[in-house]
């Protein structure tokens, strides 16, 4: 009879442990699915984080095709990497790239991001941008800002604002 208990015991808190595990595996992937914060303190705490780092990206730091300084290093959100494999005209809202930003000693000197924050892209009005020159430094901003002019003027080019070379290498 005790090894009975025992026995159900054991199971009782394995099977717990289990669904402790899967329920926190399914919160951190609808959490990395999400479109990052769009306000500029709280996007760089949140790429402190690496919470972008689950989503598909380059294997390798690249050149950067546009005014990003150094190499670059791209991420795509799920809704972003599905838009791209259907090549979809434009991009859902919600749809967002980060860019490590690599110097020349080949360690991640800041980040760029873009989130697209409305259906429309509004001639990059709809798109929050932003760069930072940073890991440990969040005021070190080039851009935080929807429509900010700079990165509206380079990303034009790109298919809905968005120039990253697809399928990513």
């Amino acid at each position: 009879m005790v090894k009975r208990r025992i026995r159900r015991y054991a199971s009782i808190a394995v099977a717990a442990a289990l669904g402790a595990t899967l329920a926190g595996w399914i919160a951190n992937a609808a959490a990395d699915s999400r479109a990052p914060p769009t306000t500029s303190k709280e996007l760089f705490d949140w790429l402190r984080t690496g919470g972008y780092k689950s989503w598909a990206r380059e294997t390798d730091p690249r050149p950067s095709r546009g005014s990003h300084p150094g190499g670059v290093l791209t991420y795509l959100n799920p809704a972003l990497d599905a838009s791209l494999k259907a090549a979809s005209a434009t991009h859902p809202e919600g749809a967002a790239t980060v860019l490590e930003l690599y110097g020349k000693q080949g360690a991640v000197h800041g980040w760029a991001v873009s989130v697209k924050t409305q259906r429309d892209s509004a001639g990059g009005k709809g798109w929050y941008w932003y760069e930072v020159l940073s890991t440990e430094d969040g005021s070190r901003t080039l851009a935080a800002d929807a429509g900010a002019a700079s990165c509206v003027e380079c990303h034009a080019q790109g298919r809905d604002f968005v120039l990253t070379p697809f399928p990513l290498k």
